[in-house]
């Protein structure tokens, strides 16, 4: 064998080595992860970050609403505020009046012909 091909297998067995080592050292640092904390308090931690996330959602989700609820109301006072006159009294009143001013064009066009008559017709005092 040539020292080449010696190089070339001491290299790839210290790479494989160096990768065991690795491994073993990876997992045995998980394992004392996993023994020094408490799954419940990993889950408790998350439950507060959950319950804080969500409450801060709501409250301002809840302002909105209360927000959105006033100005509903104010909406509805002034909707209820609102008076619609009786259209059918006004109706009669314009129906009245129409017949008076339909009268008095006939006392006007009465008027005015016996005028015209009058000054057509031969002027005996003059």
């Amino acid at each position: 064998m040539k020292p080449q091909d010696v190089a070339l297998w001491l290299g790839i067995a210290s790479s494989i080595g160096g990768a065991a080592i690795g491994y073993g050292t990876l997992t045995e640092k998980v394992s004392t992860l996993e023994q020094s904390t408490d799954a419940t308090h990993l889950e408790s931690r998350l439950t507060k970050l959950e319950v804080r996330s969500e409450d801060a959602d709501l409250g301002h989700i809840s302002t909105e609403i209360q927000k959105l609820r006033g100005e509903h109301e104010k909406l509805a006072d002034k909707v209820a505020a609102i008076r619609i006159p009786n259209t059918s009294a006004v109706k009669t009143d314009v129906r009245v009046l129409q017949s008076k001013v339909d009268s008095l064009q006939v006392g006007l066009k009465d008027l005015s012909n016996s005028l015209d008559s009058v000054k057509s017709a031969n002027k005996p005092l003059l």
